[in-house]
């Protein structure tokens, strides 16, 4: 009976330590499957961002090939000064260059500061930019100032072209070199008085007037 007692107390303990192995077991899979998940999602994470990152290196390999490129190509336009000496002297006077010197960095916000120690290393990029950039204005202002002068040329060549041409728009309109037996189609001058009987007839007077001497009042 007390055999029997005992045997069945292990039993019970034994029962009792299977289920907390089974219990720890199960928390054990969850954590592992918890854990599985998790590597997981950092794993597709991780290759998005590589594959982002690869692409970003690569636009930016790209960029700077076309920049070396560009550079090569606008190397050939150059002047000789402009090899010789590529980046111009600050435009700045001395007394304002005295006058930054003295200014307390402290002034600044974090914002301006950052933006002027970025400057300072992009100096001679920006002085070549800027240099390039006030050319291009120059050049698009007589770009303008040449279309104007070539649309008063073809004006002045349009009706230098009405005057010494045969149609019948120009036929229609006031045309002094335009003459046929001694009459042109500008209007006629005012009447003059009838001469009486036996007044000697004037003689006929004709109005020509020369192509040089209008042209060069059009040109």
């Amino acid at each position: 009976m007390v055999h029997s007692r005992e045997s069945e107390e292990q039993n019970q303990d034994i029962r009792d330590d299977k289920e907390l192995v089974l219990v720890q077991l199960q928390k054990l899979k969850a954590q592992r499957t918890q854990a599985r998940g998790v590597s997981q999602e950092n794993l597709v994470r991780l290759t998005l961002e590589s594959n982002a990152t690869l692409k970003a290196l690569r636009k930016t390999v790209d960029k700077g090939e076309k920049i070396l490129k560009l550079a090569e190509i606008c190397r050939k336009f150059e002047t000789e000064e402009e090899k010789v000496l590529p980046f111009y002297s600050s435009v700045l006077t001395p007394e304002e260059q005295e006058e930054i010197e003295k200014t307390d960095p402290e002034e600044f916000n974090e914002e301006l500061a950052k933006a002027i120690v970025d400057y300072t290393g992009m100096e001679n990029f920006w002085k070549r930019y800027n240099k390039v950039k006030l050319e291009q204005l120059s050049l698009q202002h007589r770009r303008t100032q040449l279309l104007k002068i070539n649309e008063k040329l073809r004006e002045m060549l349009r009706q230098y072209l009405d005057g010494i041409s045969v149609s019948d728009e120009v036929l229609s309109q006031l045309n002094p070199l335009f003459i046929v037996n001694h009459r042109s189609n500008l209007p006629r001058p005012l009447s003059t008085p009838t001469a009486e009987p036996g007044d000697k007839k004037p003689p006929t007077t004709y109005n020509i007037i020369e192509a040089a001497h209008v042209i060069s009042h059009i040109l």
